[in-house]
């Protein structure tokens, strides 16, 4: 059921209820966000991360991180443009929205020699919350998203970031992701594009 929110109007003593959906500016900013990551949440583009099926609490985590500019879009400027438009009540039903949707591995093509040095990294240093074989593994307790069978241009580039401290992190997280070269970045890149449904 649409809700619907009352605004009452005073003008010389006359009483103005108007009765307002509340989805009315709100169903338009969700066709923004469909627009880039697809009714799925599963998208196209290999720059766009996959949402569909990711906890809410994560997705919640990223977007204000959005917001508040702990996070940068870079190649994707019109993410924070859009993002930065939303209230926090919109944010929180948008995430719902996505999170109960099911999540599908991109199913992209991987380089099987890097994926398979890939996974001797991951074991290592990121299974622990992300998950040792599978996205059902990734811990969002700990504020883990799935990276098995997410988009390879979005990993690459968060993944980056995460190396060079320009993306705000855990001190747990840090510590594994500062260390890694472009060489170990394209292995992991390639580890969790390899993964299948």
């Amino acid at each position: 059921m649409i809700g619907h929110r009352i605004r009452v109007i005073t003008r010389v003593s006359i009483l103005l209820v108007l009765i307002v959906p509340a989805w009315a500016g709100a169903q338009d900013m969700l066709k923004m966000c469909i627009k880039c990551h697809g009714e799925d949440g599963l998208g196209t583009d290999s720059e766009m991360p996959i949402i569909a099926g990711l906890e809410a609490t994560v997705q919640e985590d990223a977007l204000f991180a959005y917001v508040d500019g702990g996070r940068n879009c870079g190649a994707t400027p019109m993410m924070c443009k859009m993002v930065s438009r939303l209230t926090e009540e919109q944010i929180i039903e948008y995430v719902a929205h996505f999170a109960a949707l099911p999540y599908k591995a991109s199913g992209e093509e991987f380089d099987a020699a890097l994926a398979q040095a890939g996974k001797k990294i991951h074991h290592n240093a990121c299974a622990r919350c992300h998950g040792a074989d599978n996205p059902s593994e990734a811990d969002a307790d700990m504020g883990a998203t799935i990276l098995h069978g997410q988009r390879k241009g979005y990993l690459r580039y968060s993944l980056e970031q995460y190396a060079t401290g320009e993306r705000q992190q855990l001190p747990a997280m840090k510590k594994v992701t500062t260390p890694l070269s472009t060489d170990d970045i394209e292995a992991l890149v390639n580890y969790y594009a390899s993964y299948r449904d």
